[in-house]
C-alpha cells in the first residue's frame, strides 16, 4: 500500500517557517548597537531576541524531526542521505550554541567576542535553513521553490 504524499505538505510548512525564522534573525541583527542610541538596540535587546529565537528554532527543529522530514527525503532521494544526516545533526549543535550565547553574563555580552559569536551563529542558522530549502526544492523537483 502506497503512503500518502506527506513530504510536499510538510515541505511547504517548513519553507513557511524558514521565512518566519529569517525575520527573527534579521530582528536579532538589527538589535545590535546603532551609531545613535536607540531603545530597541544593544546587547540586552539582542539577548532578549535570542530568547525569542530559541523557542521558535527549537519548535521548528522538533517539528521537522516529528514529521520525519529527513526520512521522507531519504525515501525519495536515497543519495541525499549524507545531506539529511548533516542537517539533522546541525539541529542539536545550533541549539547548543544558542543556549551558550543566551547564558552569557551581561558583562560578557558587551565584549567583542559575544557579538562576533552571535553574528556567526546567525549566519550559520541562515545557511542551515538555506541548505534545507535547497534540499527540499531539489527533492521535490522545484515544486516548492516559488514559496521561498
Amino acid at each position: 500500500m502506497a503512503r500518502a504524499p506527506v513530504l510536499p505538505r510538510v515541505a511547504r510548512d517548513v519553507v513557511a517557517e524558514h521565512r518566519a525564522l529569517r525575520t527573527l534573525l534579521v530582528e536579532v541583527e538589527e538589535a545590535f548597537a546603532r551609531p545613535l542610541p536607540h531603545a530597541a538596540s544593544g546587547p540586552d535587546v539582542v539577548a532578549a531576541r535570542l530568547d525569542t529565537l530559541r523557542g521558535r528554532l527549537a519548535a521548528h527543529f522538533e517539528e521537522e524531526e516529528r514529521a520525519r522530514l529527513f526520512e521522507e527525503i531519504e525515501d525519495r532521494a536515497p543519495d541525499q542521505a549524507p545531506v539529511c544526516a548533516r542537517l539533522l545533526a546541525d539541529h542539536e549543535g545550533l541549539i547548543r550554541r544558542l543556549d551558550a550565547l543566551r547564558s552569557a553574563s551581561p558583562e560578557a555580552r558587551r565584549g567583542p567576542t559575544w557579538t562576533r559569536d552571535v553574528r556567526a551563529f546567525l549566519e550559520d542558522v541562515s545557511g542551515h535553513e538555506e541548505r534545507e530549502t535547497d534540499l527540499l526544492t531539489r527533492t521535490l523537483d522545484g515544486s516548492i521553490g516559488a514559496l521561498d
